[in-house]
């Protein structure tokens, strides 16, 4: 595709092209100061490079549709937007951004990712990212629709797998009651609202005080704390519903707001003093000061030579205050509460999604196989146990 190019001239950017008379044209996008990705973002927010004379579109360059792409996708959310940013910039672009989008060869790609030291979800993740950079072109009419003007659908294999090898650590009731009894107000406050009402630690920090029902046993979502930004609205329609607080925990929240400076129905509830209230405190550093700290002070989990291992001695790549979002889930599954209740607590779309956050805890396995044996063992004296020696069906 024809495409302009910059001039840098007397302290100024200049975006120039030809026309379809072939006259150059030129008009300054910003200072001289601005890099061409910059100049670029600029040059398609004011739709400059529709006025370069079209031509062929399989010549347009991958460069020129991701930053196209980038400017122009309507992304949901800002911190979706933040990502994508990141690996097309950072990762695809230096590597394709000069290759003609339509020639990029499948098994060369294929042999690029593969290379990369990454665990197969998140090289899987990638291709999406770049296969949805295809279809958004393809839709806009920039490049030739067809499965086969994508390279990214002819690159398939185990090595792109979604299927991670991450198992949340989800905790026995009691171990989340020795993880809370470390910690203080207000640590003790927000964990306690994860751990009891299954809220991301995202939603609980974008919280203000006004979101807190007490009088309805309610919280309302309304915001989220992201990437250290509040983003209206919650991660997906069913989030926004209001959830249900209990008593306990609206006790706990109400005796929180009678001590903070920052008490008024428009202050955050876990405000960050050192940035006067202005911002809510941060998830990752809450996580490092005080949760991970008071879950090896209560023994539920150890670290050693850099790995964290859990209660049965299992290796925890993660552990968060997410850990009680899944906690939650499981403790609901395992008192046989209605999968729809569950579902509707967790505020999953899917139900498939909360049966992802429900895990097998070994007291429930240890109480279902306890079943199993009372019905294989042949009654006997008080004082004996006899397992039978004969199977029925076969013979002896």
């Amino acid at each position: 595709m024809a495409k302009g190019w910059f001039r840098r001239k007397k302290g100024k950017l200049l975006y120039c092209w030809y026309n379809a008379s072939g006259d150059e044209r030129s008009k300054v996008v910003g200072l001289a100061s601005l890099t061409d990705a910059e100049g670029w973002l600029k040059v398609s927010e004011v739709g400059l490079d529709k006025l370069v004379a079209k031509s062929d579109v399989t010549l347009l360059t991958f460069g020129e549709l991701a930053e196209k792409y980038l400017s122009q996708y309507p992304f949901n959310k800002q911190s979706t937007r933040e990502l994508c940013e990141q690996i097309v910039r950072n990762l695809l672009m230096p590597k394709w951004s000069e290759e003609i989008t339509v020639e990029i060869d499948p098994p060369k790609l294929k042999a690029w990712l593969v290379a990369l030291d990454v665990e197969s979800s998140t090289r899987g993740k990638y291709k999406s990212i770049m296969s949805g950079v295809y279809n958004w072109g393809q839709c806009e009419g920039l490049i030739p629709r067809g499965e086969q003007f994508n390279p990214c659908r002819y690159v398939k294999g185990r090595e792109f797998s979604q299927v991670t090898g991450y198992e949340a650590l989800a905790l026995e009731i009691e171990d989340t009651l020795k993880v809370l009894s470390e910690l203080r107000q207000p640590e003790y406050e927000l964990a306690l609202l994860v751990a009891t009402c299954g809220l991301r630690i995202s939603e609980a920090l974008g919280l203000k005080w006004q979101d807190i029902l007490f009088d309805k046993g309610r919280i309302a979502i309304r915001q989220t704390f992201v990437h250290l930004g509040i983003q209206d609205g919650a991660k997906t329609k069913l989030s926004r519903t209001r959830v249900e607080a209990p008593k306990l925990l609206l006790d706990a929240l109400s005796a929180w707001r009678q001590e903070t400076l920052y008490g008024d129905d428009d202050d955050f509830a876990f405000p960050s003093e050192k940035l006067g209230g202005k911002q809510p405190r941060s998830g990752s550093q809450l996580v490092e000061d005080y949760l991970r700290p008071a879950a090896i002070r209560a023994g539920v989990i150890r670290e050693k030579d850099g790995i964290t291992y859990g209660p049965d001695g299992e290796i925890v790549k993660r552990f968060g205050f997410h850990t009680f979002r899944h906690s939650l889930a499981t403790c609901l599954m395992d008192e046989q509460e209605n999968p729809a209740v569950v579902q509707a607590i967790m505020r999953h779309s899917k139900m498939d999604m909360t049966l992802y956050y429900s895990h097998s805890r070994r007291s429930a396995k240890r109480a279902a196989q306890e079943k199993v044996v009372q019905r294989l063992v042949v009654p006997a004296a008080a004082t004996e146990m006899r397992v039978p020696m004969r199977v029925p069906g076969t013979v002896q």
